[in-house]
């Protein structure tokens, strides 16, 4: 009885709402709905306004429902959404919300219907005529409105994926309550905007993760694919996109009954509506929806094959509608159409049903650098065959089966007439609505061939996409993954090997299949995220194994992330070796707060504790969706605050918190609001895990000053007490201790270029920042080397190092990015220079072409330039 009356008392207007919504069903029926006297008044919509003024239908719309199961989804539409904007806007504005938008948006929709019906546009004329009761209307603009008030993360899906599906839903079902709640949607946005206080940064689109935009696109496919549905399923066919209704409505009864001595018209429409005749033409016409759906799956999973699927898809479909709809009721020769008028009162339907795919896929053709993952070579071809052998064997059993039973057609089939309709065999039959049959099947052969064709093909397409789209981008690289897995369990060089197993990275092995490379292929270069995974006394003949498989396919190899430890073996093949990074390796053993070292970092404990926060050692998979969104809501915020997209190849995301080896540890206060998170990655020998090696690094914006390092302390902790052999804080990407004082080191070519491209991006990304951050722990430094057989590649591999780290940049970030590259070399670092006292562990520079970084000595690092720890 308390927590019931603490929920009215937290939400009094989500409460109040879902009583009246209660209180109007048990008046007027809860099984049946409202009477039909009751509906004319407590209803909106044209003819409702007609018949019988009420001044607030609107609003007495929206608070009663058309039978139980529209009462409970309005009830738990209530409390979610309702719920969840009274938390964001308060109760009031919430109240108001919710009135304004569903006046706004019924006045608004019978004005447009009215419009419509003056103008004799097909699609409101049935749709004007419903008496609309509706509780949705107003709950769609209260979403919008509280969209205004909600993070980064939750704006933009609430914005992106709540009008996508209302729009779609006017598109394909078009009906007036459709309407209602996309014109309350509106509504509520412009009045979030009012009601916002930062209205300005409510209104901003903001950069997106990778994470998030495979999400949304995901998102706007599966939509896509559900919505042509919505019509079929509900019955209901007042949408004006027509043309994408892919199971269509032709047939004016059966042939037997109304096909005499004449043909009439309505015989030439029932002969017509023989295509939907049996489950193979419906299969047909799913069969792309199917597709669709799965490639939004892939998407999600960042897989570049699904992608470019959605996108052979959707053109398709616009293709369909603009030829079936478009061009041929315009050519000369109209006889094969039904309704042979032309276009006239259809334009807005055809312009949008060939604009609508045609969009979808463009968006996701300019978002292809956000889908990594690529199939193996030997997939792709297996796939791209398996297509075409369906294609050329459906379409072979067709035209020789259709002459074989040429008889069983009426008329007569003619291997010319199988020929020229062997298309429309594989379309979904919506878009032959307005096409006449040139002949039918009479006999169980010809039917079987006719109806099943495009079904078989469709069949096996979906079979083949889902093998390529469903695996780790194809069988053949999911287990090339495991076979990797296995060789780091057993052979673990370095702290960063395990990015070995991130998505975007192909492998090779050596012809034993005892050492492995992971690398990704870009701009021509083949760019390795570690040396050879394998026995240290194979990797010799792995290293020339692997350059010659990739002189065999044009590219350039370069080893990018080798340990010191794999120095001698790229020395003696001959390659150039430069120090290009260093790793930041603390020893758990001796780690002790004591001193005033460690002064900060004590100071960010204590303070965790006084404000109840505390550190959680744990995995993704064993986390609530509620601790999940946490996390993503905090990577958004981090990601939409930086100059340019977020960053991949050695720097992780979300996706790659899922992966089941990896650990998290979070900060989270008394409330159970994560504070900030890190990621580790194993490193293993044996079998046993020696090492953790942090990845991601988040925290809030308004957290408390030293989280992260109360994080890296409490994993400190954590490795002590496993006696684990080290934790590393990783590198920062293009930044080195002593990188510009003029060392020995620095007059190597390659660490010169790499060590300018870095300095010019430190506005950017802050790469030497979140270096000094690192080196308040005192760790010891070891060189990480990049290794090139050829210092004349050095410019492609500049260019292939920077995609990599950043595929998704856009014509105006590289236009950003070379402004900030031509910067005057004298100019200026926005960061103050610091000194750092650190243990450097040197390479051996007569093994490995590489000069030594120094030895124990004060080092000239760039600090912070804000408060707080810096992200990777």
């Amino acid at each position: 009885m308390r927590k019931a009356t603490g929920w009215v008392l937290r939400l009094p207007v989500t409460m109040t709402l879902a009583a009246l919504l209660v209180a109007c069903a048990i008046v007027a029926g809860p099984l049946t709905g409202p009477s039909s006297v009751l509906r004319v008044w407590a209803g909106t919509g044209l003819v409702s306004v007609a018949h019988g003024p009420n001044p607030l239908s609107p609003i007495t719309s929206s608070l009663f429902t058309d039978g139980l199961t529209e009462l409970l989804g309005a009830l738990i539409a209530t409390f979610v959404v309702i719920g969840g904007a009274e938390r964001l806007m308060g109760r009031w504005r919430t109240l108001l919300a919710w009135l304004l938008t569903a006046v706004i948006g019924g006045a608004a929709g019978m004005t447009l219907q009215a419009t419509g019906v003056i103008s004799a546009q097909l699609w409101s004329h049935d749709a004007a005529a419903a008496i609309v009761l509706d509780p949705f209307t107003p709950i769609a603009g209260a979403a919008m409105a509280a969209s205004a008030f909600a993070n980064r993360l939750w704006r933009r899906r609430i914005r992106v994926i709540g009008f996508a599906g209302l729009l779609l839903f006017v598109l394909y079902s078009g009906t007036s309550a459709d309407l209602y709640r996309l014109l309350a949607a509106v509504a509520g946005l412009l009045l979030g905007l009012l009601l916002a206080p930062r209205a300005r940064v409510a209104l901003r689109w903001e950069r997106s993760s990778h994470h998030e935009a495979r999400t949304l696109l995901a998102s706007l496919l599966i939509l896509g694919a559900v919505a042509p549905l919505i019509a079929v399923v509900s019955h209901v066919a007042f949408g004006p996109v027509h043309s994408l209704w892919l199971v269509g409505a032709t047939g004016a009864g059966s042939p037997d009954d109304v096909c005499g001595v004449f043909a009439t018209d309505d015989c030439i429409r029932a002969l017509a509506s023989i295509r939907l005749d049996g489950p193979g033409p419906i299969i047909t016409s799913v069969a792309p929806l199917l597709l669709l759906a799965l490639c939004a799956f892939g998407l999600l999973r960042g897989r570049r094959i699904a992608a470019w699927l959605a996108i052979a898809v959707n053109v398709l479909l616009a293709y369909l509608s603009a030829f079936y709809d478009g061009i041929l009721p315009w050519a000369p020769d109209r006889s094969q159409l039904l309704s042979p008028d032309g276009v006239g009162d259809q334009v807005i339907p055809l312009t949008l049903s060939v604009l609508l795919p045609l969009a979808l896929a463009v968006l996701i053709g300019i978002n292809l650098a956000h889908f990594s993952v690529r199939p193996s070579t030997q997939t792709l071809r297996r796939f791209v065959a398996t297509v075409i052998v369906a294609f050329v064997g459906t379409s072979t059993m067709n035209l020789i089966a259709g002459s074989v039973t040429r008889n069983e057609f009426e008329p007569p089939a003619t291997l010319l007439n199988l020929l020229l309709d062997l298309p429309e065999r594989y379309f979904p039959v919506g878009y032959l609505d307005d096409r006449l049959i040139e002949f039918a099947p009479v006999g169980d052969t010809a039917a079987a061939v006719y109806f099943w064709t495009g079904a078989v093909f469709w069949m096996i397409v979906v079979a083949a996409s889902a093998a390529v789209v469903v695996s780790a981008a194809g069988r053949h690289l999911a287990t090339d993954l495991g076979r990797v897995r296995t060789l780091l369990r057993q052979n673990g060089e370095g702290s960063l090997s395990h990015m070995a197993t991130w998505q975007g990275n192909t492998y090779w092995f050596s012809p034993d299949g005892a050492v492995a490379v992971a690398y990704r292929v870009v701009s021509g270069v083949a760019v390795t995220m570690t040396g050879p995974i394998g026995p240290r006394r194979l990797q010799d003949d792995a290293i020339r194994g692997f350059t010659r498989f990739c002189d065999e396919n044009g590219w350039i190899p370069v080893f990018y992330g080798v340990v010191e430890d794999q120095s001698a073996a790229f020395e003696r093949a001959g390659w150039q070796v430069s120090v290009v990074g260093d790793d930041t390796v603390l020893d758990p053993a001796s780690f002790a707060l004591t001193g005033k070292k460690w002064q900060d970092i004590r100071s960010s404990i204590n303070r965790a504790a006084k404000l109840g926060i505390e550190a959680s050692w744990t995995t993704w998979e064993a986390l609530s969706i509620a601790a999940r969104t946490q996390i993503e809501v905090i990577s958004e915020e981090w990601v939409a605050g930086r100059n340019l997209p977020e960053m991949g190849f050695t720097l992780g995301g979300i996706d790659e918190l899922q992966d089941p080896d990896v650990r998290l540890m979070l900060a989270i206060d008394r409330n159970g609001r994560i504070e900030a998170v890190t990621s580790w990655l194993p490193t293993y020998r044996e079998g046993a895990i020696i090492g953790w090696t942090l990845d991601f690094m988040r925290r809030r914006p308004d957290s408390m000053n030293g989280v992260v390092e109360f994080l890296i302390a409490a994993t400190m902790r954590h490795a002590k007490d496993r006696e684990l052999e080290f934790v590393s804080l990783s590198t920062a990407p293009l930044a080195r201790i002593g990188a510009g004082s003029g060392s020995p080191e620095d007059s190597d070519r390659t660490a010169q270029v790499l060590e300018y491209v870095g300095r010019k991006l430190e506005s950017l990304y802050g790469f030497r920042s979140l270096l000094a951050f690192k080196i308040k722990f005192q760790p010891a430094l070891r060189p990480v080397l990049l290794a090139v057989q050829d210092a004349s590649v050095l410019p492609a591999v500049g260019i292939a190092l920077v995609r990599a780290y950043l595929p998704s940049m856009t014509v105006a970030q590289v236009l950003s990015l070379m402004r900030t590259l031509i910067r005057p070399v004298g100019e200026a670092p926005r960061t103050a220079p610091v000194t750092a006292p650190v243990r450097v562990i040197s390479p051996d520079s007569s093994a490995t072409g590489a000069h030594p970084v120094g030895s124990d000595s004060a080092v000239a690092v760039e600090a912070p330039a804000h408060h707080g720890a810096p992200t990777s």
